[in-house]
């Protein structure tokens, strides 16, 4: 699983009351740079207007936690039905659902209506192995990773701390797609090729 965040483009607002909303992924837009710390190793991920489809939605079972805590539920799509509610728009993943009357979900009214929580993230997986769901370019010296299909989504949650970009999976390639775009081996002379590396 991978996580990602967004700030001002999907800021979560509470609006009628108990309702909270934001977006949980912004497509077409340049992430901020993210590192492997292992490898000292930098890249920006764009995830594609199609890579979310009503049918993924209605495949998976999302939950909207605080801070990715699977322990704080606050609401729950499951197979596309539930307490939470999500939208596929031009501008990206919306999510929206009324926060229950328990202590986290009170929390989490106060924190986004006083502004301590201001980003919204969501944790996902995409296949790196297969260039059609994810493919690699290089662009002012960095690599650009583009997301063009998400296979499962786990999780959306208002978070505190959205300067945090975390990656488990992809982070393991990163060095072998840079050496490979660098030309340093032979064999690779064109991106689309990028399957063979990863």
């Amino acid at each position: 699983m991978e996580i990602r965040s967004f700030t001002e483009l999907g800021a979560p607002k509470v609006t009628d009351g108990r309702t909270i909303e934001g977006y949980a992924i912004v497509f077409n837009k340049e992430s901020r740079v993210m590192y492997d710390t292992e490898k000292q190793r930098a890249f920006i991920e764009i995830i594609e207007s199609g890579a979310v489809t009503e049918e993924l939605l209605r495949n998976c079972d999302i939950k909207a936690v605080l801070e990715h805590d699977k322990r704080r539920l606050l609401a729950r799509c499951n197979r596309g039905s539930g307490t939470l509610s999500l939208e596929i728009d031009e501008y990206g993943l919306k999510y929206r659902f009324s926060a229950p009357n328990t202590a986290d979900g009170d929390f989490a009214i106060e924190m986004i209506k006083r502004g301590d929580i201001f980003g919204s993230s969501f944790a996902y997986y995409a296949n790196d192995k297969d260039a059609r769901k994810v493919s690699y370019s290089k662009k002012g010296g960095l690599l650009v990773r583009t997301v063009h299909t998400i296979d499962r989504i786990s999780d959306v949650s208002p978070v505190s701390d959205p300067a945090f970009y975390g990656t488990d999976v992809t982070v393991r390639s990163i060095d072998d797609i840079e050496r490979e775009l660098n030309g340093e081996e032979e064999y690779i002379t064109n991106i689309n090729n990028l399957e063979k590396l990863i």
